[in-house]
């Protein structure tokens, strides 16, 4: 096998997010002038130019913030150089898996190691990370952690508000109850009153009837005599 090029770089080297367009930079350098002169095409070029060429062009690709404190090393054979050059399709085919690999969000942990080996077939190529570490200074991260005591915060405020509610609807009860009390005693005190003034209608009524009846029986009386 042809020794190629060992490229170090801070990305990534696992998984797919999608890479975001609108972030996309445009080409400089040695591609960038290739690209406004548009009289050498990539095929023209020496494997030394190419390399140049496709190097800056796999460097403008979107990076995701998450990578920057990241090692990842891309080994790409001369061979695989060769194939590229001569090939346009397979050009873009390793660009767009770099692509993805570069667009990965590792969040708060990053690979301590990572490694991708690119070829001349797509067969050959391959990739893997090893270990994990945490990702210092990566703000996602401390978005994280803000987040989280976010979310703890609004369960504390929940917390308190359902204490709240609870001890509210507990006064409201009481004063329910202390309402319920005062008008059952208010009910039984009408009730007793109702009593004692049916009691003495009766007792007026007796009384009428018991004095119309005596004056009854007088009147009744004197006509006998």
């Amino acid at each position: 096998m042809e020794v190629g090029t060992v490229y170090g770089g801070y990305y990534g080297a696992k998984g797919y997010e999608g890479v975001r367009k609108e972030e996309k930079r445009a080409d400089a350098g040695f591609a960038g002038k290739v690209a406004e002169k548009g009289a050498v095409s990539p095929k023209d070029m020496t494997l030394d130019e190419y390399k140049a060429y496709f190097d800056e062009k796999m460097n403008s690709l979107y990076t995701h913030p998450s990578q920057r404190g990241m090692n990842w090393t891309i080994d790409i054979t001369d061979a695989a150089y060769k194939k590229m050059q001569e090939d346009p399709e397979y050009e873009k085919k390793i660009l767009d898996a770099l692509a993805k690999n570069k667009a990965v969000d590792f969040g708060g942990n990053i690979p301590v190691v990572a490694y991708t080996h690119i070829d001349d077939t797509y067969e050959k190529c391959y990739g893997y990370t090893q270990g994990m570490k945490e990702n210092v200074g990566y703000s996602g991260s401390s978005s994280t952690k803000q987040a989280d005591a976010g979310r703890e915060k609004k369960a504390r405020q929940k917390e308190l508000l359902e204490e709240y509610l609870e001890k509210r609807a507990q006064a409201k009860r009481q004063q329910q109850e202390l309402l319920d009390e005062k008008i059952a005693k208010a009910e039984q005190e009408r009730s007793r009153l109702a009593k004692v003034w049916s009691s003495k209608q009766q007792m007026a009524r007796v009384s009428s009837a018991y004095e119309s009846n005596i004056m009854t029986e007088t009147a009744a009386g004197g006509e006998v005599k």
